[in-house]
């Protein structure tokens, strides 16, 4: 277990990386703004109802591969509406929106894209520890390993983080960071994140208890004793309200939220359902890792369908596809091409040239409005497997 002074430097220094990146950002995004075409973000604000401003850097971490276009304006609203009904209103002069919109968006810029990255990360090395842990069968070192990680993840990360994020959005409670920061890291919607939120909690709260009882069965030490006391502190703070958590129990809630990498049966993978586990009739089922993996399992499965259905199947799927290719850092550009090379290659179309094909499609996108972009980019992929992956099949 870190000494707490040891605790409280690593907090420092993640504190003050987070304000060294976000004045870059600021900066950036202040820049960047003024060179956002003027018909574009214009569309955005009315086909969206939004203010200009917030069109404008909605547009930019669209481009910039973090969230779609929608996504991003919601959010915006969401936080206009929090601070409406707190009273704090944000005046409605194009400054003060400007303003809003850049200091917001370099928040929405970091919970989704480094913020929720460097968690998926960090937990994956988390969950090797976890894997060995059953109610009464834990080794005292492995129980201490495992605290040891979460304490240091929740407290030097992600609690720095939390309180920066209290300081820039006033008469904001521990319910409102639940929200944000749960949302940018399991991609549910409000409404579902806040449904789950009592089982999360419970849940959390169960296994520090699992923890704590392997713990008793030692011999008293003074790291034995120092690590009870500290999961007892965590399990009470975690029994109170949702407006009265403190940081470190909004912390290791959200370490709870992350979602652990799984293997050999269902689809959930971290790579395509960031945050949602499903099963499909628990079927026994090689690794799938890559999206291109599901992409290929997802168009052999939906032969099975026909018409409309299959249709609706499909654009959804290739719709999941295309947003992990986005968040993995892709243009829709880059999206298109690897796209149809990865499904001319698994469906064996070898007397297909993609050249004329890949222009094609990037050339219709770009031509196209930008909020209407990324469903163009996943209609295109569906229509290429229509044309030559079903087709072909037929013609055999």
């Amino acid at each position: 277990m870190l000494p707490e002074t040891d605790i409280q430097k690593l907090a420092v220094e993640s504190r003050q990386r987070l304000i060294q990146e976000f004045a870059d950002t600021y900066v950036n995004l202040r820049e960047r703004v003024r060179r956002v075409p003027d018909a574009d973000a214009q569309k955005i604000s009315e086909d969206l109802s939004c203010p200009l401003e917030v069109a404008m850097v909605a547009y930019l971490i669209n481009m910039d591969g973090i969230l779609g276009i929608r996504q991003a304006v919601d959010l915006f609203t969401t936080e206009l509406a929090r601070r409406a009904s707190r009273g704090e209103d944000v005046p409605n002069l194009p400054g003060n929106i400007m303003e809003f919109a850049l200091v917001e968006g370099r928040w929405i810029s970091h919970l989704y894209g480094t913020f929720s990255r460097l968690l998926e990360l960090q937990c994956r090395s988390l969950g090797n520890l976890e894997d060995v842990v059953e109610q009464g069968n834990i080794e005292i070192e492995k129980a201490l390993s495992i605290i040891a990680f979460r304490t240091k993840l929740a407290e030097t990360i992600i609690s720095p983080v939390l309180e920066e994020w209290v300081k820039d959005h006033v008469k904001s409670t521990s319910a409102d960071t639940v929200l944000v920061f749960g949302q940018a890291i399991t991609k549910w919607n409000r409404n579902t994140l806040s449904g789950k939120f009592k089982q999360v909690l419970r849940r959390n709260q169960a296994y520090l208890r699992i923890l704590r009882e392997s713990l008793t069965k030692s011999s008293d030490s003074f790291t034995i004793d120092s690590s009870i006391a500290r999961l007892d502190a965590l399990i009470d703070e975690l029994g109170l309200p949702p407006e009265q958590l403190t940081f470190r129990a909004v912390a290791h809630f959200l370490i709870q939220l992350v979602p652990r990498p799984t293997s050999g049966r269902g689809d959930r993978s971290p790579f395509v359902d960031v945050g949602v586990g499903s099963t499909r009739g628990n079927k026994a089922e090689p690794d799938l890792t890559s999206p291109f993996d599901f992409l290929e399992r997802d168009v052999k499965l939906a032969r099975r369908r026909v018409g409309d259905e299959r249709d609706e199947y499909l654009v959804d799927r290739i719709g999941r596809v295309i947003r992990v290719l986005k968040y993995q850092g892709n243009d829709l550009m880059e999206c298109i091409e690897k796209s149809l090379t990865e499904i001319k290659e698994r469906f064996s179309l070898n007397d297909l040239s993609l050249d004329s094909a890949i222009a094609s499609a990037k050339s219709q996108v770009s031509e196209a409005p930008i909020s209407e972009r990324d469903m163009l980019t996943v209609r295109l992929v569906h229509g290429f497997v229509n044309t030559h992956v079903y087709s072909e099949e037929q013609n055999h």
